[in-house]
């Protein structure tokens, strides 16, 4: 029995499960994976079950009935039993009530959020850091009996935020574990969280979604046709979330960016000068998540280019509606090392992400597939 707001993850979904009906409940948990796998997703359905009143059961498996109280109040994450904590803006306060009013909203805008869709990206502004004061006010809750039946749970998002001092304050937590409490961390960068941290969690790693699972769900949310679905779902990289937030992008419009910076980039006459152009253009709005776009949307265009110079198998590429302008381009470059060059792609990415500069990152990247694509093996 599927928990039926998550997307695929079939198999974490059996095993915890599986843990709930033999009550091998775990006291500390680590989903290691991006949100938009479902790291987060599958953190609230499993405190909505173990806190449902008349939870649906069978030999193998047990899901939330969905109408009962707790589930009532756990669909918008204000169960007494469950708690969400997550990187806060900067300021020095000791307290959440020292925050301005504003900010307070956007951090009930931020739960709605997620209780609304768990795949969301939706984050409140200039939050980066969980702190040492949230960790204790955390250590004093769990010490208070539970207000109703059920069992206690903590989701930290996105653990990896935690700074030096509030991680060590929570290790100390895992060390004095609480009866009849379960802690959840997601977090797709496990290797910023301190080892000790690591080492008392039971780890389930939360792998990429498959594109099949990906197209389904968007044509289920109804917001693109089938033929975008597919383009999206390739570029996505396992991550519904980023497949959710191309859908506000213009895929013709960056395709035809994509194409263009390769071209600038491969062109015999003035591609130095293409090269910064089509860099800064990217790179003038400083978005990493802009940015990354486009290298997505860049391998899916490489990858195909590979697949028709190698198995001249047209039906088996993302840009079916582009056929034409891909056949001209493989036949002129689908003959070179593009392996490599999709990894100069996947750093290239890397990079971003860690904050190197993304007019940099590009302008090297694209000179760098000049030199690859511009050799025949």
């Amino acid at each position: 029995m599927p928990w039926e707001r998550i997307i695929g993850q079939q198999h974490l979904q059996e095993m915890l499960q599986q843990s709930i009906l033999g009550a091998r409940i775990p006291q500390a948990l680590l989903l290691s994976g991006s949100r938009g796998r479902g790291s987060l997703a599958l953190a609230i359905e499993f405190a909505k079950t173990l806190n449902c009143f008349t939870p649906t059961r069978s030999q193998f498996s047990i899901a939330p009935c969905g109408t009962c109280q707790s589930c009532t109040q756990a669909k918008t994450l204000q169960h007494p039993n469950i708690t969400i904590l997550t990187a806060l803006p900067t300021g020095k306060v000791d307290q959440e009530s020292d925050f301005k009013e504003d900010v307070l909203e956007e951090m009930r805008e931020q739960i709605a959020e997620i209780a609304a869709d768990p795949y969301t990206t939706f984050k409140v502004s200039n939050a980066n850091l969980i702190r040492i004061w949230q960790i204790r006010e955390l250590n004093r809750s769990m010490a208070l009996s539970t207000l109703q039946q059920g069992r206690r749970v903590v989701i930290i998002v996105d653990a990896e935020n935690m700074n030096t001092e509030a991680a060590n304050a929570f290790l100390k937590t895992l060390e004095e574990p609480h009866q009849g409490v379960s802690i959840i961390l997601t977090s797709s960068q496990p290797e910023r969280l301190l080892q000790t941290i690591i080492s008392r969690c039971q780890q389930l790693v939360v792998p990429p979604l498959d594109d099949e699972s990906i197209i389904e769900e968007l044509l289920r949310r109804g917001e693109c046709t089938e033929h975008e679905a597919h383009i999206i779902a390739a570029c996505a990289d396992g991550d519904m979330s980023a497949a959710l937030e191309f859908i506000h992008e213009d895929v013709q419009e960056i395709r035809s960016d994509v194409v263009s910076m390769l071209r600038s980039a491969l062109r015999g006459r003035d591609h130095r000068i293409g090269i910064a152009e089509a860099s800064e253009s990217v790179a003038e709005h400083r978005d990493k998540s802009r940015a990354l776009t486009y290298l997505r949307f860049m391998s899916v265009w490489l990858r195909d280019t590979h697949v028709i110079a190698r198995t001249g198998a047209a039906e088996l590429i993302t840009n079916k509606d582009l056929e034409e302008t891909l056949v001209k381009f493989a036949s002129a470059f689908g003959h070179t090392d593009l392996d490599r060059a999709l990894r100069c792609i996947d750093r290239a990415a890397y990079d971003i992400t860690h904050h190197v500069s993304i007019n940099l990152t590009l302008t090297t990247l694209l000179m760098e597939l000049r030199s690859i694509l511009g050799q025949r093996r």
